[in-house]
């Protein structure tokens, strides 16, 4: 059976630059987010045992969502340039593995990650799981085909995996209505306003009696909804609506998915080896997965 991992670079990467402590190469160049994310990244690797990986990254430039909202993520303050500094020594990490990279302006690495997703979906035999710290992606989960991982989730140093049940089993919804969940509560990470005056527990209980925002709307004037919670649907409709739209991920970005590209073994261990003794990340070299002469050892004699 096929398994592919699809990565959301800047989730992991911004975790790993608030995980780890200042860290410098030999040669003076901050590599603590560089380290941090490459630990990351192989450990993902060795527990889930994929046979193929792809990354997406956020791009730099206006998206689709900021065009058409502008206060869309208005809220969040400029990457340090400590972060910054570091993206491009990450991106050769990756590079040198042989990871296939994805990065398309006007999209977020959502879209791109929902798009892959589903194109991987529709194989038989393959597994998509994504690697994420952004709970945006429940939205894209599939019963046990598409599932969405987040690594070390709580104060118990735990990942966590969801599946369609454990969806159920936190939010009380199915992964689709999670974009009904966050177009009425909103979402202040996003800085998506939602509806004001209601919260996560009132948009759970509407969702699971009407089904979806479209049924809520269609359905308001015959429910038996209390006066106030109906009057902070119908003025706030319009903004439901937009944020409705703000929380879909675009799975139609316009890329191609090759089987090949992303194959793990498909990869220069020595070149690898050679990047991680320059910036000293030499007790990760242990870890890095089997190359494809190390596979075909390895199938010869089991």
């Amino acid at each position: 059976m096929r398994k592919l991992i699809l990565i959301d670079g800047n989730a992991l990467l911004h975790r790993a630059y608030h995980a780890y402590p200042p860290l410098s190469s030999p040669k003076g160049e901050l590599i603590n987010a560089v380290y941090g994310f490459s630990a990351m990244l192989l450990s993902v690797l060795d527990k889930l045992s994929p046979t193929h990986v792809a990354v997406a990254w956020d791009v730099h430039g206006a998206t689709f969502r900021k065009q058409e909202f502008e206060d869309y993520k208005a809220n969040r303050g400029p990457m340090d340039e400590e972060l910054v500094g570091q993206i491009d020594r990450t991106k050769e990490v990756v590079q040198k593995l042989n990871i296939p990279q994805f990065g398309i302006e006007g999209y977020e690495a959502d879209d791109i990650i929902g798009t892959l997703s589903r194109m991987a979906g529709e194989e038989n035999d393959t597994q998509v799981v994504i690697v994420t710290g952004d709970r945006d992606s429940l939205q894209l989960i599939k019963g046990n085909k598409i599932v969405v991982f987040l690594p070390i989730q709580n104060h118990h140093n735990q990942s966590v995996v969801f599946d369609e049940d454990k969806v159920k089993e936190v939010y009380g919804l199915y992964p689709k209505q999670i974009i009904d969940l966050k177009s009425l509560m909103g979402d202040p990470s996003d800085n998506i306003p939602g509806v004001k005056g209601i919260g996560k527990v009132t948009a759970t209980k509407l969702i699971q009696e009407f089904g979806s925002l479209h049924d809520i709307y269609e359905n308001i004037e015959v429910s038996k909804l209390s006066p106030r919670i109906k009057m902070l649907l119908v003025s706030d409709k319009e903004m439901a609506d937009k944020s409705y739209h703000l929380a879909t991920i675009d799975q139609k970005v316009p890329l191609e998915l090759n089987w090949d590209d992303c194959l793990l073994t498909n990869y220069d261990k020595v070149g690898v080896v050679s990047l991680f003794e320059e910036l000293n990340f030499k007790s990760l070299v242990a870890k890095l997965p089997k190359d494809s002469w190390e596979k075909e050892v390895q199938d010869v004699f089991i």
